[in-house]
């Protein structure tokens, strides 16, 4: 980091001569040209004294008399210009090239301890600090009151979208339509594996044709050391853990599609032990079989990358239920794994929930939630009437800027820095949450368990994001928008090739 520090010192530099030069250049240049207006000025006065040197002489031949007079003309003096010393990258090192620019700037008396703050203009800085503030700036905003409407009406139609045709995993509508396309995708991925294996002379016979067939392949294909069913699967050492095949993928950390599950996942891969959830404590338990990682390859970062495709792979096996469970023809939907950061409700070992049988802690609540079906595949369900939301009021703002407010089609894109936007994400997206909410207290009838099941959690997450972001923006005043500054950043780092 020191010495990329350095070399854009180094860089910066060479430009601060390089300006330097040409200010020198511009400098000699109007020197020059106010030298030259001073010579014209010099000229017409000599043609207009000679022009009457020659009315007078016209005078005398015919014999008029004339009025003499004596002209003084200032002496002409003629200008010195330093020489500009080219600094002309040649065949010499670029430390000796940095050090010719270091005597430069020192003889011409140039600071360069601070090269950036020498760089631009008062009036260049000016103008960088009101165009960073336009674009990366979250800005405070107003809406107006269509802006309002069409939020909260677009949050209220996706949230009865939500309540009708999402509702809990026991009587969803769209649930089966989005679990169908969950699967084929396992499929597809299986089918995918197989060749590839296949033709790398893998002796595997049947392809996968059927959901239940396209399990057991990834299962056997991506097998890990953490994916016990019961605590008698692993060593113990004293500790306890209740865990029963339904609920295993929310207790093991590593079955988490999420950063979290990434993380433990590769951790229990290469160290040979499981990571569980227990009472809200964090268990590292040896499995009882053979324990070994299932990692491949000769250096660590061929075994990071196998630790990653068996942690994706795994977690395509198990999204759909187990093999056995949808080898069935009773149409069991099987047990997936849970939503992204669904599991860290199991750390919460307190309160006091009523369930079906008992009060039960908020951990032991979002297990029995996550048995009733309320898993990854159920979020594909729950993400529809958010993303509908989303594209509506995107859709609606975009239309509303370009024909009522007749803004240019660039500044009506539905994306980046737009306060309106921002704010009328949030009214919508509250909207939504507001009409689950209700429909949940109502539907669920007083019982903890079937409320929960009906609550949206991806719409909630949507809502708590976009809440943060405005709540920064109120607190703050000005925040940076960290998303749109990194694309732009990206993108630049992309034009200049680097």
């Amino acid at each position: 980091m020191k010495e990329s520090n350095e070399a854009l010192n180094q860089l910066d530099r060479a430009l601060l001569a390089q300006k330097h030069q040409v200010v020198s250049v511009e400098q000699s240049l109007g020197d020059m040209n106010k030298s030259i207006e001073q010579l014209d000025d010099v000229q017409k006065n000599q043609n207009e004294a000679l022009d009457l040197l020659l009315a007078q002489t016209t005078k005398l031949m015919n014999g008029n008399q004339i009025q003499s007079k004596q002209y003084v003309f200032p002496p002409l003096v003629v200008p010195s210009y330093d020489d500009l010393q080219p600094l002309c990258i040649s065949s010499e090192s670029w430390d000796d090239f940095s050090k010719r620019i270091d005597r430069y700037l020192t003889d011409k008396d140039v600071a360069h301890e601070n090269p950036f703050e020498h760089l631009l203009s008062a009036q260049e800085k000016d103008e960088m600090l009101i165009a960073f503030r336009d674009e990366f700036v979250i800005k405070k905003t107003t809406c107006d009151r269509y802006d309002y409407a069409i939020a909260a009406f677009s949050g209220l139609v996706t949230g009865l979208v939500d309540s009708f045709f999402v509702g809990a995993p026991s009587d969803s509508v769209l649930m089966g339509w989005s679990d169908q396309k969950v699967d084929g995708i396992v499929v597809k991925f299986a089918r995918m594996v197989w060749k590839d294996d296949k033709s790398n002379g893998s002796r595997i016979r049947n392809e996968p044709d059927s959901i239940a067939s396209a399990i057991g392949f990834l299962e056997r294909r991506f097998k890990v050391n953490y994916d016990a069913r019961y605590a008698s699967d692993l060593r113990m050492d004293g500790e306890t853990l209740n865990m029963r095949p339904m609920d295993h993928h929310i207790k093991s950390l590593g079955h988490s599609p999420d950063i979290i599950g990434l993380f433990f996942s590769i951790l229990d891969q290469f160290t040979g032990k499981a990571s569980f959830v227990s009472d809200g404590k964090l268990l590292r338990l040896e499995p009882r079989g053979d324990g070994t990682p299932m990692l491949v390859g000769g250096t660590f970062l061929s075994k990071l990358f196998a630790g990653f495709s068996n942690w994706l792979g795994h977690l395509l096996s198990d999204i759909s239920g187990s093999s056995g469970t949808r080898g069935h023809l009773d149409g069991r939907r099987g047990s997936g794994i849970p939503l992204p950061f669904f599991e860290l409700f199991q750390f919460a070992d307190i309160g006091n929930v009523g369930g079906e049988s008992s009060d039960l802690t908020i951990a032991e609540f979002s297990t029995k939630v996550f048995e009733k079906g309320y898993d990854a595949r159920f979020g594909t369900t729950m993400a529809i009437p958010v993303i509908l939301n989303e594209l509506i009021i995107r859709l609606l703002w975009g239309l509303k800027s370009k024909f009522y407010h007749k803004n240019s089609l660039m500044e009506s894109f539905p994306f980046g820095n737009k306060p309106t936007l921002r704010k009328m994400l949030l009214v919508g997206h509250g909207s939504l949450c507001l009409t689950d909410g209700i429909d949940a207290y109502v539907r669920g009838g007083g019982v903890p368990i079937l409320f929960a099941t009906r609550l949206n959690y991806v719409a909630w997450n949507r809502f708590i994001y976009a809440s943060i972001k405005e709540v920064r923006v109120l607190l703050k005043g000005y925040a940076l928008d960290i998303k749109t500054l990194d694309q732009h950043l990206e993108d630049e780092w992309r034009r200049l090739g680097l």
